[in-house]
C-alpha cells in the first residue's frame, strides 16, 4: 500500500507533463513558435499558468521537450528495424515529418538559430545530431560476413543521410513543389550496392 502512495503523485505529474505535450504541440502546429504562448498552452492544456510554470519555467524549455519527444517517438518506431530495411524505413520517416508541418518549420527554424552555444536549444541539437550519426552508422554497419548495406563508409552515409534529410525538409517548407521522396529514393539508390550479379552470360 506505502508503494502504491508513493507512486500515485509521480504518476500523476508524467500524466500531466505529457498533456502539457500534447497541448504544447497542438497549439504550435497551429500558430508557430512565435505565436503561441504560455498562457495560451496552459489554456489549452486545461490547467493554470502557474500549473504549467511547475513543469516548464519557459517556452523554450517546452519546445525543446516538444522536439525531444518527437525524436523519441521516431526512435521507437525505428528501434525494431535493421539493416536494409533500416534505410528503406528512413523514406517513410521523412514522409512522416512533412505531415507535421509546422513542427518540422520550427525543427528547422530552431536547428539553424541553435548554432549559437548561448541558445537554449543549442544542447538538444548537438546530442541529437550525435545520437543520430552514432545510431545510423551502426545500423548501417553489416556484421561479419554480411553484404554491405551502403557503398561508402557507414560513418560518412550516417552525414550525408541526417544532412539530405534535413535539407530536403527545408527546400520542401520554401517550395512544396520539389519532389522530396523521389529525390529522397534516388539518393538512397545511390548508396546502395549494385545488385549481386549471378554469374550467368550476357
Amino acid at each position: 500500500m506505502e508503494q502504491k502512495r508513493t507512486r500515485g503523485p509521480y504518476a500523476k505529474s508524467a500524466a500531466q507533463r505529457q498533456n502539457i505535450l500534447a497541448a504544447a504541440r497542438r497549439t504550435f502546429a497551429q500558430l508557430g513558435y512565435s505565436g503561441a504562448s504560455m498562457r495560451g498552452i496552459a489554456e489549452e492544456a486545461g490547467i493554470t499558468f502557474t500549473g504549467l510554470r511547475h513543469h516548464f519555467a519557459t517556452k523554450d524549455e517546452l519546445l525543446v521537450a516538444v522536439l525531444t519527444q518527437r525524436d523519441e517517438e521516431h526512435q521507437a518506431q525505428q528501434a525494431d528495424i535493421h539493416g536494409t530495411d533500416f534505410l528503406n524505413a528512413l523514406g517513410a520517416l521523412l514522409h512522416q515529418t512533412l505531415d507535421e508541418p509546422a513542427i518540422t518549420e520550427i525543427f528547422t527554424t530552431v536547428s539553424g538559430e541553435a548554432v549559437s552555444p548561448d541558445h537554449p536549444a543549442h544542447e538538444f541539437f548537438t546530442r541529437r545530431y550525435e545520437r543520430v550519426r552514432r545510431e545510423f552508422s551502426t545500423e548501417l554497419d553489416p556484421g561479419v560476413g554480411e553484404p554491405a548495406v551502403v557503398t561508402i563508409a557507414p560513418e560518412n552515409a550516417a552525414i550525408l543521410l541526417a544532412a539530405v534529410m534535413d535539407g530536403l525538409q527545408l527546400q520542401w517548407l520554401l517550395d512544396e513543389s520539389v519532389d522530396v521522396h523521389g529525390a529522397f529514393a534516388d539518393f538512397i539508390g545511390l548508396l546502395r550496392p549494385p545488385p549481386a550479379s549471378d554469374g550467368s552470360a550476357t
